[in-house]
């Protein structure tokens, strides 16, 4: 199962524009005439628990490409520069909404520095604040405003922890002012059409506060493998990311993440149970361990039902690949096993595999019961550590990369050499050969071409590429290049490609 973020319908609730200067200043019954001022209320007592984030990343060596991408998992780069794009020339003054706003360039040459937008929320009296993890994610400085008073000065938020395949981050405020944390509900006990309210920062507007119901529960979510959204259709736009969604006793039972484009009143947030669960791992450990168990599945459909001979009404995984190696082969699975139970729970479909496995510790055994030739069998398996990106190497070599020279052609992406660990995480082995996208810039050749993080290309202009040399080797002018790429799907499912990689400026 990869960790690589896969295309989805839904886009992140973040805002981005440039500049050169720093940012400154359980079921309840539904309202009857006797609420009135029921949100009223709750409006009083949540504001001063949500706070508005402003996160700073120097561009050095980076570029703002004009126009909107062609995939549905976006931020709202368009909007904001059309909306609240500013700059400092040294002489200040607007964009007009309908012109594409000009690349800044600061006093002296200052380097542009992006600003993005989002919300968070205070848990703890001792500074402790919830938001989404892309709010902050690459950030060199986070400021946090805590009204919308022009004299407050903002104050400096540091990251405590991140979970960036729930896409939740912890950060810590040192200030003296007085801070009222929340209180954070129980979002299993939610019913559909029951009352809610959203709280965030929607266009870096301030505090801003919006009410609706909720529409469903458990939607899957593409993007973060590891959590079924809450849908809602309080209005939340962007900025809202990070933000609370709370209940009518005030208490919060989601974080506001992600509306689907093409639709209004369509708003996810991420259920505050799973991320209750993965707290303390954030505060004592700065990330979150996850269990693992090597096994590659996908739905059971009725024509493979029929073709194994299994029951036609049955609603359970089949296994395609098992890690060599990992924890499920010790125990003893095999593909085609179609697992029905794993810890004492039913499992209807691959993501319910996931969300059972990683939910135990690792190092702890589960029991999985499985149906293996028309018959039920019974496998104990050790849950090990899901691999995961190295996240201190990552973001280590990516400060590298700001303050250096690239000594390689700009591809707008960056290439790693396929490890033993990669290898045994796409589901090939180490000498299949290719390099592995571990990151994609917005907007370049390479987001151009519709690559992905997690893509394996395994061959340029019809050549073998066998590491990042080699890539290289034949990358290396202004032109076109043909590419051929593996890519596996959050289901297991192997395709390849050929795209066009267009370096021609």
């Amino acid at each position: 199962m990869s960790h690589f973020t896969q295309l989805s319908k839904v886009l992140v609730l973040s805002t981005l524009f440039l500049l050169t200067s720093p940012f400154a200043p359980a079921a309840q019954n539904p309202p009857g005439p006797m609420d009135a001022n029921l949100f009223v209320g709750l409006a009083k007592k949540m504001v001063p628990s949500v706070v508005n984030i402003s996160t700073f990343t120097n561009m050095k060596g980076q570029q703002m490409m004009p126009g909107a991408p062609e995939d549905f998992l976006r931020r709202f780069f368009d909007d904001m520069l059309r909306r609240n794009g500013r700059r400092d020339d040294g002489g200040g003054g607007d964009f007009n909404d309908e012109e594409t706003p000009p690349t800044p360039k600061g006093p002296k040459g200052r380097v542009p520095r992006a600003m993005s937008l989002g919300s968070g929320f205070v848990i703890d009296a001792s500074g402790l604040i919830l938001t989404n993890n892309h709010v902050v994610a690459d950030a060199d400085e986070i400021k946090l405003s805590f009204t919308e008073d022009p004299a407050e000065k903002p104050t400096d938020g540091e990251v405590v922890g991140r979970d960036p395949e729930l896409d939740v981050a912890l950060i810590r405020v040192k200030t003296k002012r007085e801070l009222f944390p929340v209180a954070l509900g129980d979002s299993d006990t939610l019913e559909v059409g029951e009352y809610v309210a959203a709280v965030g920062n929607p266009f870096g507007q301030g505090h801003s506060v919006t009410h609706g119901i909720i529409s469903a529960k458990g939607r899957v979510a593409p993007d973060f493998l590891f959590a079924t959204y809450i849908q809602t259709d309080a209005p939340i736009n962007p900025g809202n990311s990070g933000g609370p969604l709370i209940n009518l006793k005030g208490e919060v039972i989601g974080i506001n993440n992600a509306i689907e484009q093409r639709a209004q009143g369509i708003g996810f947030a991420i259920p505050i149970n799973l991320v209750k669960k993965i707290l303390p791992q954030l505060k004592t450990k700065g990330s979150v361990s996850r269990g693992y168990m090597g096994v590659i599945v996908h739905e059971t459909t009725p024509e493979i039902a029929k073709k194994l001979g299994l029951p036609k009404d049955l609603t359970a995984p089949i296994v395609s690949q098992v890690v060599p190696g990992g924890p499920a082969d010790t125990a003893g699975l095999k593909p085609y096993d179609v697992i029905l139970e794993f810890n004492g729970k039913a499992i209807r479909s691959h993501n319910d595999l996931i969300m059972a496995v990683t939910a135990i510790p690792v190092g702890e055994t589960a029991p999985l019961k499985i149906l293996r030739g028309g018959k039920e069998q019974s496998l104990t398996v050790k849950v090990t550590k899901r691999p995961g990106p190295d996240e201190e190497r990552v973001q280590k070599q990516k400060k590298k990369d700001k303050d250096k020279k690239p000594s390689h052609t700009d591809t707008g992406m960056v290439l790693e050499d396929l490890t033993a660990e990669m290898a045994k995480e796409l589901g090939v082995t180490p000498k299949t050969g290719g390099v592995v996208v571990s990151d994609i810039s917005y907007g370049g050749p390479a987001h151009q071409a519709g690559l992905m993080r997690g893509d394996l290309i395994i061959e340029v202009d019809q050549k073998p590429v066998k590491d990042v040399e080699s890539f290289y080797s034949v990358v290396k002018g202004k032109k076109a290049y043909l590419l051929r790429v593996r890519r596996v799907s959050p289901a297991g499912q192997e395709a390849f490609l050929v795209v066009m990689l267009d370096l021609k400026e």
